[in-house]
């Protein structure tokens, strides 16, 4: 072990977000959290492209950054990069309250490890986690492991009931352009579905008409109701008469 003097740092400069839309995000967190916008660390490339907004969120030390990353995003669906301290469960049920007057989907008070756990979920199906300082007092055997909002470390393989596809779409000549835009559309409502855990979609390099989708759902129900969502039907209706129907779908399975 080396005996060398580790340097100092003075704590964290900032937490990034991978998002879909950094409009969208935005206003979610201002109004959940009260994030104040700073334009002046508009992230732009040199084409004057928003890539990144900073934002100063009241009682976060260092900013928060939205990364506009739709591929991580959808990738990182259901983690959970904030957990915020409140001091007790009365604190706990006026976040609830609150959650409760913007409609913003959140979970019950949850029996955690130590204190009581609220969770809520952002535009991207990201947790952001309230949790007590206070804790709650209860006995170890009350803690809520099954709690679908209870991130509790990977499943056992035995365990692992996700499902991967990949989908592939040719448009017919002149339609390209069309098809990728509902496609675009089509999978940000996608990636806000329970049990979504990835929905990436993808050209063909060799094939500009040709879009590829890779999924990975957390079971077979989860699969089989995205294909019965009201998005769905109305892009089956809309691409019928603008792509070679009906798209090859095929079911992946793991190699290790």
């Amino acid at each position: 072990m080396s005996t060398q003097e580790i340097p100092s740092h003075q704590g964290i400069h900032h937490l990034k977000l991978p998002v879909t839309d950094l409009e969208r995000s935005t206003r979610w967190y201002h109004d959940v959290l009260g994030a104040r916008r700073l334009t002046e660390l508009d992230h732009r490339r040199p084409d004057g492209t928003l890539f990144a907004v900073i934002l100063d969120i009241p009682g976060i030390n260092g900013k928060v950054e939205l990364r506009l990353d739709p591929a991580t995003a959808a990738a990182l669906k259901g983690y959970d990069f904030l957990t915020l301290t409140i001091e007790d469960r009365p604190a706990l049920d006026a976040w609830i309250a609150r959650l409760d007057a913007l409609g913003i989907p959140h979970s019950p008070a949850i029996v955690a490890m130590v204190g009581w756990l609220l969770v809520a979920t952002d535009p991207d199906g990201q947790r952001l986690r309230f949790y007590t300082r206070q804790p709650h007092g209860l006995e170890p055997s009350t803690v809520e492991f099954k709690s679908p909002w209870l991130g509790t470390g990977p499943l056992a393989p035995e365990q692992d009931t996700a499902v991967c596809a990949v989908a592939t779409m040719k448009a017919l000549p002149g339609h390209a352009d069309e098809v990728r835009e509902l496609m675009r559309s089509v999978a940000q409502d996608t990636r806000q579905e329970d049990g979504c855990l990835a929905y990436l979609v993808h050209q063909a390099e060799d094939a500009p008409g040709t879009v590829v989708v890779y999924e990975r759902w957390a079971s077979p129900a989860a699969l089989a109701a995205h294909h019965r969502t009201a998005h769905m039907d109305a892009f089956k209706k809309a691409t019928g008469s603008l792509v070679e129907w009906p798209p090859r779908q095929e079911m992946l399975t793991p190699c290790d």
